[in-house]
C-alpha cells in the first residue's frame, strides 16, 4: 500500500488548467467564426465551418461552469487537506508527548 501524496504544486497546476481552458477553447471557436475571408474564400464549407464555431457558445459557456466547478472544488480539496495535516500533526505531537511520559523515569516503567 502506498501513501497519497498531494501536493499544493499539483492542486495549482489543477487549479490553473481548469481555470483557463474555457478561455482557450473560447478564443479557438472566435478564431474560427471570423476566419479571414480571403483565406476561406467563399467556399460553402467555410461558412459551415463558422456556423459549427458560432453554434459552440452554449457548449463552452457549460465547460466554463464546469471549469469553475472543477476549481472551486480543488481549493475545497485543498483546504480539506490543510485542516487534516494540521489535525494530524497534532495528534501526532501529542502522542509523542504522551509516550515520553510514560516512560519518565519514576513511573514504573524502568
Amino acid at each position: 500500500m502506498g501513501d497519497l501524496h498531494l501536493t499544493g504544486q499539483v492542486l495549482d497546476d489543477l487549479i490553473g488548467m481548469f481555470g483557463g481552458f474555457s478561455g482557450r477553447l473560447a478564443a479557438a471557436c472566435n478564431d474560427i467564426r471570423s476566419g479571414d475571408a480571403a483565406v476561406t474564400d467563399s467556399d460553402p464549407l467555410a461558412g459551415q465551418v463558422h456556423g459549427f464555431a458560432g453554434s459552440w457558445r452554449g457548449g463552452l459557456a457549460q465547460l466554463g461552469q464546469h471549469g469553475a466547478d472543477c476549481v472551486q472544488l480543488l481549493h475545497q480539496v485543498g483546504a480539506t487537506f490543510d485542516r487534516l495535516d494540521q489535525e494530524l500533526a497534532g495528534e501526532l505531537a501529542g502522542s509523542k508527548t504522551a509516550l515520553a511520559a510514560a516512560w519518565l523515569p519514576g513511573h514504573g516503567n524502568q
